[in-house]
């Protein structure tokens, strides 16, 4: 598991909350794509794709509804800093030398409710 587990998860988690993707697809996507993650050493993806499990595993037996399903997930991508900092790659063309280094992205999702 690479460490931009997390990163894609709450690209997923997005999509569906912002209605860009169905529940279904974003479950197609979970499913495999978590499949072995208690192997990763990514704490954070670890612990997010169990609390995303439990919240599933809550709607699909009728114990909530899919808005208070969205309701515990949208914490999951609310506020989230990633720091990509440490990925840095140099480009080389002849005597060329460029470095690159990315500069942390902090996102945001807002509550369409609350709004």
């Amino acid at each position: 598991m690479e460490h931009s587990l997390g990163v894609q998860i709450r690209d997923k988690l997005m999509s569906y909350l912002l209605g860009e993707i169905s529940l279904q697809s974003f479950e197609d996507w979970f499913v495999p794509s978590s499949w072995n993650v208690d192997q990763s050493k990514n704490q954070d993806a670890i612990n997010m794709v169990y609390e995303i499990e439990l919240r599933l595993a809550e709607f699909s037996n009728g114990h909530r509804s899919e808005e208070e399903l969205k309701g515990f997930l949208r914490p999951l991508v609310a506020n989230y800093r990633v720091d990509l900092v440490a990925m840095s790659y140099k480009l080389s063309s002849n005597a060329l030398i460029e470095h690159y280094q990315w500069l942390p992205v902090s996102y945001r999702i807002s509550n369409a409710e609350a709004s």
